[in-house]
């Protein structure tokens, strides 16, 4: 009787598995030790490292939401249902968000484009009025690995028209493409920089710190202050509200010198000159590249998300080599009391799902859920359940579910 339970438990685990929320603790970060300090210090839910020749930073990421969304699809965990915010608001018909597999290289010293002029009639919202405006679709990425768009929506649309279909996080998916992106500020990256302690409010305009995340270029996406809390000095922003200085945190480190970084920071999207630069109100995300990026097959030397990098990634001191073969060890040690590790090896990168079931089947534990790069890893389950109670003693089996396919081991807890 006991064999065939067993047997029957591992045919409908598949079945009955459910996942667990996308979140900031769950969704996989793989910040390479030659990563720049910058990236490190902020960013959550990418794989980021420096390339080969050293000469760009290799931002990976996957566009989905660590968040609660209504563009989610119903039944995914992070779905809640769509609540109007107000007159004039809607949801995007059929569109949800889909997970891609993105990179940006971002160059180490970025080079300025000579004689650029960042003023009124660049900076017009309008698709194709300059030859240096970002591309359409993702140009770059937030601190949670979420796409930013360039503040150009497609004719006849108006990019302030966009707000209307926004969700809580002000992000929305791309029409049937389910590409989930910002326009503008989002309380999502600034739940980056609480959940790293480097702020204690994720409230836009309200951060004691607001930064939002980086082009493709290198220019860098501030909120309300400075990247060390300061208020900005807007007598010599552009109209992108963009200017250049050394970027120095609140620890006093210097992150970038001369970094020309733009600042979004608004009570209501209007075109009025609230801040006094001479030019109306920006709300958006930058719409020219103030830096030439070589290379990266855009007209002009514009750059653009990629699904493959200018260079591969260079192996760092402490750095994993790539397995040869997608594998799920055996946990040790076995039987055990009360904790185990659990080892697996990725051959790619990609979604990862690593769960503990008990005899009937039932889900007791989710170890990962989120992406991770290919790898060597190493897990520790302490035997205790979702809910952080001390589960039985007995048999129990760990499932590993990937795109290169599903792997299950059994291990017996004993007291």
């Amino acid at each position: 009787m006991k064999r065939m339970i067993i047997k029957i438990a591992l045919i409908y685990l598949p079945v009955i598995m459910m996942g667990q929320a996308y979140t900031l603790e769950n969704c996989e970060t793989n910040l390479s030790s030659n990563a720049p300090s910058f990236y490190q210090k902020y960013f959550q839910c990418v794989d980021i490292s420096l390339s080969s020749s050293g000469n760009y930073v290799n931002l990976y990421y996957s566009g989905l939401a660590p968040y609660e969304s209504w563009y989610y699809e119903s039944g995914n965990p992070n779905h809640i249902d769509y609540v109007s915010q107000g007159a004039g608001y809607f949801q995007v018909p059929n569109s949800y968000i889909t997970e891609y597999d993105y990179v940006v290289s971002i160059p180490i010293d970025p080079e300025a484009r000579l004689n650029l002029t960042i003023d009124a009639d660049a900076v017009d919202g309008e698709v194709g009025t300059s030859n240096f405006e970002y591309p359409m679709g993702s140009v770059g990425s937030a601190l949670n690995g979420v796409n930013m768009y360039n503040p150009c929506a497609s004719p006849p649309d108006a990019i302030e028209d966009e707000a209307y279909s926004f969700d809580y996080y002000s992000g929305h998916p791309a029409g049937p493409t389910g590409i989930y992106h910002y326009h503008t500020t989002s309380k999502g990256p600034l739940e980056v920089l609480e959940y790293k302690g480097i702020i204690e409010t994720p409230t836009v305009g309200s951060g004691e710190i607001e930064v939002f995340g980086i082009m493709c270029d290198g220019v860098v996406v501030m909120g309300c202050t400075e990247l060390d809390g300061s208020v900005p000095n807007t007598s010599d922003w552009d109209a992108q509200n963009g200017h250049v200085h050394d970027m120095v945190d609140e620890l006093g480190t210097t992150q970038f010198t001369n970094r020309y970084h733009t600042h979004v920071c608004y009570d209501e999207i209007t075109e009025d000159d609230t801040d006094g630069n001479g030019y109306q109100e920006h709300e958006f995300t930058p719409e020219i590249s103030y830096y030439k990026t070589e290379g990266m097959g855009q007209n002009y030397n514009r750059c653009a998300a990629m699904s493959d990098p200018i260079e591969e990634d260079m192996v760092a001191l402490g750095d994993e080599i790539t397995p040869g073969d997608f594998s799920l060890y055996q946990n040790y040690p076995n039987p055990f009391n009360p904790t185990t590790s659990i080892e697996y090896d990725l051959t790619k990168s990609g979604s990862v799902d690593l769960a503990i079931y008990d005899l009937m089947g039932h889900r007791v534990r989710t170890l990962v859920f989120g992406n991770q790069k290919s790898g060597f890893k190493t897990v520790v389950w302490d035997a205790t359940n979702d809910f952080g109670q001390a589960v039985s003693a007995g048999m129990y089996f760990y499932t590993l579910n990937t795109s290169e396919g599903s792997l299950t081991q059994k291990m017996l807890l004993i007291k």
